[in-house]
């Protein structure tokens, strides 16, 4: 006679199969991930509890499930939504019940509930079930308040947190209450799902020994990690921690309490999200009509990694705009800014400097996004050293349009940082406006054409510039810049200067004295 049959093999599935045959359930991917960490790498049944936060328990009856059941029983049990929600026999007795007679005993009301329920042949409800729905009708009736909605906010939530992407979770109630000012819901969903698994750690106890599961200070992680990140079955797990049906019970609630205060912290915590990519992505514009000029400011900022368009305000823009999509269409990494007149923002410094911080967050490097994110942000000069320090290597195409309006003082420091890095080579630079900058030389810049008729003349102009040698950094460029930098500071200050901006006067008075330096050593007669 043939012996016990063997154990059944985990087939080896691959990731369309995987999603073939379990779409979007991320809890029986995740059960399927653990047994091929056990089954088929051999990893030990405490290594795969402690990499997936389950107990040894949760693993061994995994292995049952899938030995009586095959891949099938991987799959997650649709949840009913509970009796309150599908208005059972149980929970429509109930509150007729309550209705008739609010105050009645719950041991009373239970034999009540019972005769009924015998009456419609239904013999089999836990009186644990029953207390519990009792609790919770009690608890709506005599408006515990918001404290008591939150935990069952948190309790429908925590029923989607598998969910990728958490668009459940993004259109849940808990998520409107606590990320009411984040409209995308997949991203609010994103949020309130890290959030969640934050705080459930939280309930973790201390113990780098991992679950221990008649430890009463493991029940509150074990049932929520169980039941809402592994998927587990509630009496599977009761079963596990030897608990009572109302000890489980009780026990659950005091874990969605604890976690319905550890929730808000958690969100706290997150960090900004991440800002949106309208606020630096180049504008989708036209580049027919521009052909020419753009082959020449294109080969300007190959070779010199400047560009300055001037003139016609609305032709200077439209230029831009079209330099900016030209360059992104070709793969250049563009961040656009376009600055708005000064009833619509009086702010402008404060704008370009959150164009480029945003444009910095979404490489990864969100400080200075943090800092300047809020629309009450006032920039410091350790702004400015940081945004110095971040965009160095990045290669982009920075393209800021309407520089006319960047009169206040935060935009002139936040084009000195910006020139400054293209003169070191980190970037190219582009800028559009009514005015030529006042460090640049307008015979190498030509104005835009005012008609048809001047556009070969400021071609052939342009043409000359692109194919001139550059010309090294001139005494009367460098003594703009200073110029330009000191009457950015507000008057009375100078001789108040910080350290760091003494640092980024001297750094920006530099160039004066090399080329001082440099003219004495050729005219000896000079004095110091």
């Amino acid at each position: 006679m043939k012996g016990a049959t063997s154990e059944l093999e985990l087939p080896r599935l691959t990731s369309a199969d995987l999603a073939e045959r379990f779409g979007n359930d991320e809890a029986a991917l995740r059960r399927y991930r653990m047994l091929v960490a056990l089954l088929r790498e051999g990893r030990s049944p405490g290594e795969v509890a402690r990499t997936f936060g389950v107990s040894r328990e949760s693993l061994r009856r995994l292995r049952e499930a899938f030995q009586r059941g095959g891949l099938a029983a991987l799959k997650s049990r649709k949840r009913g939504g509970g009796h309150l929600a599908r208005n059972s026999p149980l929970a429509r007795i109930l509150r007729q019940e309550l209705a008739a007679e609010p105050g009645v005993s719950a041991n009373v009301l239970w034999r009540r509930i019972q005769a009924r329920l015998r009456d419609e042949g239904i013999l089999d409800v836990p009186r644990s079930t029953f207390y519990r729905l009792l609790s919770r009708l009690r608890d709506e009736e005599s408006g515990v308040g918001t404290y008591s909605a939150t935990v069952r906010l948190l309790r429908e939530a925590l029923g989607a947190l598998p969910e990728d992407p958490p668009l459940t979770l993004g259109r849940s109630d808990l998520a409107k209450l606590l990320l009411a000012d984040e409209t995308d819901v997949q991203q609010r969903g994103r949020r309130l799902q890290t959030a969640l698994r934050a705080a459930i750690e939280q309930l973790r106890p201390p113990d780098d020994a991992g679950p221990v599961l008649n430890d009463p200070r493991w029940r509150h992680y074990l049932i929520i990690a169980g039941e809402y990140e592994a998927g587990e079955a509630r009496a599977d797990l009761q079963e596990a921690l030897a608990l009572s049906a109302s000890t489980y019970s009780r026990a659950k609630r005091e874990a969605l309490e604890r976690l319905a205060v550890l929730l808000p912290a958690a969100i706290e915590a997150l960090p900004p999200p991440a800002p949106p990519a309208h606020l630096y992505a180049p504008p989708s514009a036209s580049t027919v009509g521009y052909e020419a000029e753009l082959d020449l400011y294109v080969s300007s900022l190959r070779r010199d990694g400047l560009a300055l368009i001037w003139g016609d305000p609305e032709e200077a823009f439209s230029l831009a705009a079209a330099l900016a999509a030209h360059l992104h269409t070709r793969g250049q990494k563009v961040i656009w800014h376009a600055a708005a007149p000064p009833d619509i923002e009086p702010r402008p410094g404060l704008r370009l400097l959150q164009t480029l911080a945003a444009a910095l967050a979404a490489e990864g490097d969100d400080e200075l996004w943090r800092h300047l994110a809020p629309p009450d942000a006032i920039p410091l000069v350790w702004h400015l050293d940081l945004l110095a320090n971040t965009i160095g290597g990045r290669r982009w195409a920075v393209v800021v349009a309407n520089t006319h309006w960047l009169t206040d003082s935060d935009a002139a420091q936040a084009l000195d940082v910006l020139t400054t890095a293209y003169e070191q080579r980190e970037i190219r630079l582009a800028l559009a406006g009514r005015d030529l900058p006042i460090w640049a030389d307008a015979d190498r810049w030509p104005p835009l054409p005012g008609d048809q008729a001047a556009l070969q003349e400021f071609l052939l102009r342009l043409a000359r510039r692109t194919s001139a040698p550059q010309t090294p950094f001139s005494a009367d460029v460098a003594r703009e810049r200073a110029m330009q930098l000191i009457e950015a500071l507000p008057i009375g200050q100078v001789a108040f200067l910080s350290p760091d901006e003494r640092d980024r006067l001297i750094a920006a008075l530099a160039p004066v004295e090399q080329l001082l330096a440099a003219l004495r050593g050729a005219a000896g007669h000079i004095p110091p």
